[in-house]
């Protein structure tokens, strides 16, 4: 099975790391720009085309339509499409390329290159092997989930953009342990122990407890945590991360096609 990618940006790479170990892949990218990699590039896409089972849209939403828009010209027949585009419907596609061709929408994350991504699955075409083939890897590469696509903006929102306002939290817990005049290395180290170990602590007691009773578990009352909650809870810090959600949310629906 052949996997080429158009464009071969952070989320190409990633889909490519996630998935080089499995042997009956092949993989080939084009590009504006050849990069330093080890698959091959093709410079036209007509030459990637040929050579792919399958094609990853590794590329922008802006610039989807003008992409489809050649893609359009080639023969697609027994060709597979997978569009990770943000905010961009299989009906989209489909008004460029047709019904007849497969076409897989996922929303995944970065951390698909380490086998640990959360991706929403979509399809035009549920009884096609090759969207089944390609349902079945991504179960390989973290947790998989099939979904409307009416939930994709959420979905994007929480799991797509997600590591990005996680990490944003961590960075304000680095700005503030400045404080300790701590070598920048040695802060880094002791956040991602503090991160490691608060999802060890989830994922060792989730079955038993909500999140709420293992946040009530670290808490004493008139402590330090509970003085911390009452100004996150007195401040609505919550709502406010809700709006950022939220915004993110509604941005994947402006860029609907």
């Amino acid at each position: 099975m052949n996997y080429g990618f158009i464009g071969f940006g952070n989320l190409s790479n990633a889909v490519y790391q996630g998935l080089k170990e499995h042997p009956d892949l092949s993989f080939a990218y084009f590009s504006r720009h050849k990069k330093e990699m080890d698959i091959p590039f093709f410079d036209d896409m007509g030459s990637l085309v040929s050579f792919a089972d399958v094609i990853w849209l590794g590329i922008k939403p802006q610039d989807l339509a003008e992409i489809l828009d050649q893609l359009r010209t080639f023969d697609l027949t027994g060709k597979a499409i997978v569009s990770p585009v943000a905010g961009k419907s299989i009906a989209f596609i489909e008004s460029y390329i047709g019904g007849g061709t497969t076409i897989v929408r996922i929303m995944p994350n970065l951390a698909i290159a380490y086998k640990k991504s959360v991706t929403s699955f979509a399809t035009n075409h549920p009884e096609d092997k090759a969207a089944s083939d390609i349902y079945l890897r991504l179960t390989k590469l973290g947790k998989a989930v099939e979904l409307p696509e009416s939930d994709f903006d959420l979905f994007t929102s929480v799991f797509g953009s997600g590591p990005a306002f996680i990490l944003t939290f961590i960075q304000i817990f680095k700005d503030k342990m400045r404080e300790f005049n701590l070598p920048g290395e040695l802060s880094d180290e002791l956040l991602l122990m503090l991160a490691q170990g608060t999802v060890s602590y989830f994922s060792e007691n989730q079955k038993q407890y909500s999140i709420e009773q293992l946040i009530r578990n670290i808490t004493s009352k008139g402590g330090t945590t509970q003085a911390g909650l009452d100004y996150f809870s007195e401040h609505c810090l919550g709502l406010l991360f809700e709006g950022v959600l939220e915004a993110a949310k509604n941005r994947s629906v402006e860029m609907r096609g």
